[in-house]
Formats: C-alpha cells, sequence, structure tokens
C-alpha cells in the first residue's frame, strides 16, 4: 500500500455532479469508466491497497474507501474513490466484507489520509509486517488480507528479481522494470544498497531479526 495523491476532482465529473445531481452511485453509469480509467492513471495502474499492477478496466473497479452503506454522505466524494483490484481474497472486496460498523474504521490505514509507511514494512520473505507491530498496521494487514498467500508469492517473485538486478539498475529504474509493488521497491532497494536487516514475522506473530 502507498500514499496516493490525489490531483483534484476531473473536470467531467464535477460537471456531470453539478448536471445530473446523482441520487445514489448507480447513476452516474454515463461516467463511470473515465472516471475509473482517470482513477487508475492516477494510482499508476495498480491497486490502491495491494499494488498490484491492474490490466485495465476489466481486472478493477472504483472502490469507496468508507462503504456506501455506512457513509452514503461520501459517494461522491472523490478522495473517497480508489480503484482496487476484484479479488474476493484481497483488497477492497475483502476490506469491505470485515467492515460491519463505522468504528471498524478506527486504526485502519487510509492510502489517501495516511502515508502506510508508517505502518507497513516489507520483509524480503513477501511478508507485509506491521511497524514496531503497531495496532494500525496489524488491523490494516488483517482487513484488507494482505498477507494472503497468492500476494506473498508474488511479491517473493518480486524480490528475487530486485536481488538479481540490484547493481545493475537504479531505484527508479528498478520501479520502472518491475512495474508493481513499488513501496515495496523502494523499501527493499534502500534497504539492500544500505544493507539494513529485515525483520520477519513468524506466524505466532513476533517479530524477530
Amino acid at each position: 500500500m502507498k500514499q496516493l495523491l490525489k490531483r483534484g476532482v476531473p473536470d467531467f465529473f464535477t460537471k456531470f455532479i453539478a448536471k445530473n445531481d446523482p441520487g445514489n452511485w448507480e447513476d452516474i453509469s454515463p461516467v463511470r469508466q473515465e472516471l475509473r480509467e482517470h482513477l487508475l492513471k492516477e494510482q499508476g495502474n495498480c491497486c490502491a491497497y495491494t499494488e498490484i499492477r491492474l490490466a485495465g478496466n476489466e481486472s478493477c473497479h472504483i472502490d469507496h474507501y468508507y462503504t456506501r452503506n455506512l457513509f452514503p454522505q461520501k459517494t461522491f466524494e472523490y478522495d473517497n474513490m480508489l480503484v482496487s483490484c476484484n479479488s474476493e481474497k484481497y483488497g477492497a472486496k475483502y476490506k469491505d466484507k470485515q467492515i460491519k460498523t463505522v468504528d471498524d474504521y478506527n486504526n485502519l490505514v487510509n492510502p489517501v489520509e495516511d502515508p502506510p509507511s508508517d505502518y507497513l514494512e516489507f520483509s524480503f520473505t513477501g511478508e507485509l509486517i506491521p511497524t514496531g507491530g503497531c495496532v494500525k498496521g496489524k488491523k490494516t494487514i488483517s482487513f484488507f488480507n494482505l498477507n494472503e498467500k497468492t500476494l506473498i508469492e508474488r511479491r517473493k517473485t518480486m524480490v528475487t528479481c530486485l536481488l538479481q538486478m540490484k547493481n545493475d539498475l537504479t531505484e527508479d529504474e528498478m520501479v520502472e522494470s518491475i512495474g508493481e509493488f513499488e513501496t515495496m521497491t523502494r523499501q527493499l532497494y534502500k534497504d539492500c544498497i544500505e544493507e539494513t536487516p529485515i525483520p520477519y514475522e513468524h506466524h505466532d506473530n513476533t517479530i524477530e531479526f
């Protein structure tokens, strides 16, 4: 998960809202695809929560970080819209199944409002771990299922590529070459250069070097 920098509401969406005054989410269907494409480009064509690369509109959807059923007033707020992968096992759809009450958002990282790297970090095992064992990091990993098995395996593959190419590419070149998991790539690239040991988390939830 990386911090997302919103660049302001796109004009086409502002004009559509002003002209049509939609009452529910289905009312924006005439501009939904264009909005999704705009958000996806803003996110660098990667999922807002897992940072996996998304292959076009068919593999993703617009997520409301604050769910529409609990926060209907945020339905058309641009900063509440993020593009996520379509997996039921992790990401936005998994998060939506965990959220039951407004209080569930307490101690949950919002990539638009929070710097995720303050609460989450990566290990060379492919696992995402809570920084210093912090509650906010643990809950975010749990609610988005960011250590789902296939995600870990995908990140392990990325680590293998990074270790093979770290002496030949700059940090930015590495990010471009790998094409996903930018936050992890940047962190582990720096860790390689600085030769910093990375903690890893066992199944008993203890963190060791």
